[in-house]
């Protein structure tokens, strides 16, 4: 009877460990088709040009008109479309396709429904699952190793008017109810005193960071810690190099809203 029954158990542990690893393979083999059909990164993309990194925006749109973005960074999982809407809460549970998920809950990465929609905004804050099998953007909560910190300087945005290389500045570690979600400011020395709290705040060190009234436009990579502190890993970013129509207002007046509980992602 024990060895019947223990032969029951482990059948069903190991038909629920298929289930959930089918769910997070079908959930990531979604993203990799849109990614094969809408953006190859050189293999060399340090050495690349910016104006000849191309996405292939009219397939993205085709698929979700919500699009307005690309983020990738080099030797990690991250390389996904990026959404937008005026509903924080879309994409926690929608993937790009529309799909929902039953156990792994992809979602999708998406902009603040308080940021302006081309990237323009004084900081631009994108948020993205901590997922177990290291997919969206789970990669940057290890982030807080010193070394992997330094081994992923680099994230490429792209966009339909404009391509970024952007250099990360800070990693916070921080509550989920931390006010960090702001994305204008009243005047230039405001904006400066938020980016250089995230400087002092950041739980790796960073020697070649500019002064913090130099980074006038940010932008902002918010995920779960997965930890039952229920915390934020949030990785801060400015522009390096950009190419095309990269303008835009970097200190925007009044109105410093901050993002609320519908922003938290949860895994």
């Amino acid at each position: 009877m024990v060895f019947w029954v223990a032969l029951a158990v482990l059948v069903a542990s190991l038909v629920a460990l298929g289930v959930i690893a089918f769910s997070y393979w079908q959930g990531q083999n979604s993203y990799n088709q849109v990614a094969d059909q809408a953006f190859g990164a050189p293999d060399d993309i340090a050495a690349a040009p910016l104006s000849e990194l191309t996405v292939d925006w009219d397939a993205l749109t085709a698929i979700n008109p919500d699009t307005v973005g690309w983020i990738y960074v080099p030797g990690t999982p991250i390389n996904y479309p990026i959404v937008h809407t005026t509903d924080d809460e879309k994409y926690l549970t929608h993937d790009f396709q529309g799909s929902e998920g039953w156990i792994a809950t992809f979602g999708a990465i998406f902009l603040a429904a308080a940021n302006a929609p081309d990237f323009t905004d004084a900081n631009n804050i994108m948020y993205g699952h901590h997922l177990n099998d290291g997919s969206m953007f789970a990669a940057i909560a290890g982030f807080d190793d010193q070394v992997q910190f330094d081994a992923h300087r680099t994230v490429y945005l792209l966009t339909p008017k404009a391509t970024y290389r952007l250099r990360t500045f800070a990693l916070v570690h921080v509550a989920a109810n931390d006010p960090l979600a702001q994305t204008s400011f009243a005047d230039a020395a405001e904006q400066t005193a938020y980016v250089q709290d995230k400087i002092d705040r950041s739980v790796v060190q960073v020697s070649d960071v500019p002064a913090a009234s130099e980074l006038t436009r940010t932008f902002a990579l918010a995920t779960c810690d997965n930890l039952p502190s229920d915390g934020r890993y949030v990785l801060y970013a400015s522009i390096e190099e950009s190419s095309g129509d990269a303008s835009g207002t970097t200190v925007n007046p009044l109105d410093a809203d901050a993002i609320d509980a519908a922003a938290k992602e949860a895994a």
